[in-house]
């Protein structure tokens, strides 16, 4: 016999009004929102883990879904977005921004986000416990540094946009409800697969749909979604035949981790790229500040002539001699030259250690992609262009040879600013009337030559004068490198028209026509390595860009039941209280609701079982009544009201309702789902009728129930329920929506406390501290 057994773990006022609340299946963290738009995850005994602030000002969360493995928790918003969010430490894993497709037909702004899902496949995948050695890329593929090698900038051993989700063996897919009936399949959270116009496939292209709820069956071949047409506000429940996803899964697999460490590198490119900025703007030292008064004082080409005509003739100009002498010092050339050099040296490590292996590794994966492509009976559903793979590959080779470029743009500068530098402290030396060294006034003709080169090109120089220049073009120029790390054209372009391989491929034009293998570069010439990162990135977001694939295709409308018909013409979307599960055993779906703002009709309770291509439908209208709770054996028929529901395990689903003699108290009832399937019954799903109809009759579910598996919840009036019998854990909000009471479920009788904690503000502090205490925390960290 089951004993309804609830222990009361902690109560608590918090200052905001408590808007949702999800606990993890996992772990035992509970997951809160706020009116604010505020989320806080708080354990078992209410200490709390973090708080996270809503993305901008007037954003509310509008669904929360954590991970499977409970390390990870999905934030919809209102505007639209949906964060992933590390358990541990708060951090962003990832951020989509779903914006409504349809404009037309509805205002963007009344969409959001309207359900969230995480889904998971209960079948191991062989690609997973079996790989094959050649999966292994480490046998190709040479370690990734660790990123931060300048000063250890930017990131720590572990860097947090670096994250590897660990690899499951069971494929788990995040499903967004957005916009006009819109879902946004992403696998494991990380890869998006795909959308679907739930109303282009219900041939309703201009309906507007909101979605409630989304359940998958636990083989991923089916989806049943509950949702509410606009135009007739009533509810409906569609069957979805989704065994693309069931059938395809070992592909998903392996293309989403191809996908995962394409995004890791992705993410590492760009920490790699602020750490090399980093160390440019340490090295932009007082040279250019202390020589722009000198640069302003010349006309434009003055700085190249000036310094030219000094190391031809020895003697500078007067502008020239006054910079020397009281805006440089020997001092400030030593310290100069020492930084400009070992900065130099750090971008030079982090070009040949960093860049090119991630160059080349994204290559590798990339090239597997393409791979892939190339068997179409297997990856064709997963909707990859094999030409947005191969731009892409274009796209990697051109990063790596601008990282080439960029080396021998740094070895030919680190060259000319040690000659340039040795020179100039010379110049300076013998103006003070100084002696030198005999070896330090040697110069080579090999080292005047290429003082002469790095002067030559001291102005900033326009290769065609047909470039539109910038609003304020830079007077003076000291540098070749700074151009190549930012957002720009290059300035000063490479030599290289003694290149074999250009003069080849320009004498051999028909090698680039049709060729996935041969690659022209010239059309990227001018561009900076940071636009050449940007356009790589561009291009492998265009292969998993969602809005190009026709996901629908691949999905087929098995029913669409009308369920429930709104009579009050009311806002059914805010009053209707729902929830799904799947019991695979069974092979069916399960569905529980009640609309507040029609009470009488108590709960709705429904299944679709699906046997091979059949589908039948059992539903049936319950009610509880205040002889659960009466002292006699009278059978009182007066329904009481029910405030909240949700499924509890595949045994039980959870109820709470008000209490009938009690404002203050509520009660909380495991209903058996044997007795609810054993007093439902079938319904013909073709009829024009709406399944919830008059003719469905009321059973009062109070008689049937055992003692046991309810409980009276003295001074709580609750409002809402969130359970998880995974963790045996449930917590009651209050109709204030400022109290919370945590339980633990399924208890001995015995274990039970029969004292409520005290709520008063004295009670409180003391049970903070005790729990601060235990968990060697401080009361403000104890509290919501």
């Amino acid at each position: 016999m089951y004993h309804c057994g609830m222990r009361p773990v902690g109560e608590r006022h918090v200052p905001y009004k408590v808007d949702l609340m999800v606990w993890s299946h996992r772990l035992d963290l509970l997951a809160l929102s706020n009116f604010k738009g505020e989320v806080q995850v708080h354990r078992l005994h209410w200490q709390k883990v973090w708080n996270l602030s809503p993305p901008k000002e007037n954003v509310t969360v509008q669904a929360m879904a954590w991970r499977p493995d409970g390390k990870a928790l999905a934030i919809g918003y209102s505007s639209g977005v949906v964060f992933i969010i590390d358990i541990e430490d708060k951090e962003e894993l990832d951020r989509y921004e779903l914006e409504q497709e349809d404009e037309d037909a509805f205002d963007p702004s009344k969409h959001g986000i309207t359900c969230l899902s995480w889904a998971v496949r209960t079948e191991i995948l062989e690609s997973a416990t079996e790989p094959n050695i050649y999966d292994d890329a480490s046998l190709f593929l040479q370690s990734l540094p660790v990123v931060g090698e300048y000063k250890n900038q930017g990131t720590d051993e572990n860097p947090k946009d670096l994250k590897e989700i660990p690899a499951a063996n069971q494929l788990n897919m995040l499903l967004v409800g957005y916009g006009s009936g819109y879902i946004y399949m992403n696998i494991f959270g990380r890869y998006p697969f795909g959308t679907i116009h739930l109303a282009q496939l219900a041939k309703d292209e201009f309906g507007g749909y909101k979605i409630l709820d989304i359940c998958m069956s636990d083989d991923f071949s089916l989806m049943q979604i509950a949702y509410i047409d606009c135009l007739t506000n009533n509810l409906f429940i569609s069957l979805m035949n989704t065994s693309v996803l069931s059938a395809y899964a070992e592909e998903m697999y392996i293309v989403a981790k191809k996908h995962s460490e394409i995004a890791r590198l992705v993410s590492q490119l760009d920490q790699t790229m602020i750490s090399i900025i980093e160390a440019w703007e340490h090295i932009l030292l007082e040279m250019d500040t202390k020589m722009a008064d000198y640069a302003a004082a010349v006309p434009e080409g003055g700085v190249s002539a000036d310094l030219l005509e000094l190391l031809m003739l020895g003697t500078p100009s007067d502008e020239l001699e006054v910079c020397l002498l009281q805006k440089l010092t020997v001092n400030d050339l030593k310290k100069f030259g020492n930084s400009i050099e070992l900065s130099y040296s750090t971008i030079q490590k982090l070009v040949l250690k960093q860049l090119n292996i991630v160059g080349q590794s994204l290559t590798y994966y990339l090239s597997e992609l393409r791979g892939l492509t190339r068997i179409p009976d297997r990856y064709k559903v997963i909707g990859i262009d094999e030409g947005d793979v191969t731009e892409a590959i274009r796209a990697c080779c051109a990063f790596l040879n601008k990282c080439l470029e960029l080396q021998q743009v740094i070895d030919t500068s680190m060259r000319n600013y040690k000659a340039f530098f040795r020179w100039l402290f010379v110049v300076i030396v013998r103006l003070l009337g100084e002696q030198t060294p005999s070896e330090i006034v040697k110069i080579t003709q090999q080292e005047l030559g290429h003082i002469a080169e790095f002067l030559y090109n001291f102005d900033n120089v326009q290769v065609e004068s047909s470039e539109s220049l910038p609003d304020k073009p830079v007077k003076f120029n000291l540098e070749r490198l700074g151009q190549y790390l930012e957002d720009q054209d290059l300035t000063i372009l490479p030599d290289d028209e003694d290149n074999p391989w250009h003069k080849f491929l320009k004498d051999n034009a028909c090698l680039l026509k049709d060729s996935d293998t041969i690659f022209s570069l010239f059309e990227f010439k001018k561009f900076s390595l940071v636009q050449q990162q940007n356009h790589l990135k561009t291009t492998i977001g265009q292969i998993f860009d969602v809005a190009k694939k026709d996901t629908c295709k691949y999905f087929s409308l098995l029913y669409n039941i009308k369920c429930y018909e709104d009579h009050s013409n009311s806002k059914l979307m805010e009053n209707l209280r729902i929830c799904q599960t799947y019991h695979a055993d069974a092979n069916r779906f399960l569905m529980a609701f009640m609309d507040k703002t029609n009470e009488i009709e108590g709960l709705h309770f429904m299944t679709v079982n699906i046997k091979e291509k059949a589908c039948t439908v059992n539903a049936m209208k319950y009610y509880f009544s205040s002889c659960l709770v009466a002292d006699n054996d009278t059978m009182d028929n007066d329904n009481i009201p029910i405030m909240d529901l949700q499924f509890y395990s595949p045994e039980y689903f959870s109820v709470l309702t008000q209490h009938p003699h009690n404002d203050a108290s509520s009660i909380f009832i495991q209903v058996p789902i044997k007795i609810a399937l054993e007093n439902s019954v079938e319904c013909n799903i073709k009829t024009k009728l709406y399944l919830f109809n008059d003719k469905i009759i009321k059973k009062n579910m109070s008689p049937l129930l055992e003692p046991g598996v309810y409980k009276v919840l003295d001074k709580l009036d609750g409002f809402r329920i969130a359970v998880s019998g995974g963790r045996k854990v449930a917590v009651v909000l209050a109709k204030s929506l400022r109290k919370v009471r945590v339980f633990e479920m399924e208890v001995d009788g015995e274990d039970e406390e029969d004292e409520i904690l005290d709520t008063t503000p004295q009670s409180l502090n003391t049970t903070d501290q005790s729990i601060a205490d235990k968990h060697n925390v401080t009361p403000a960290d104890a509290t919501f």
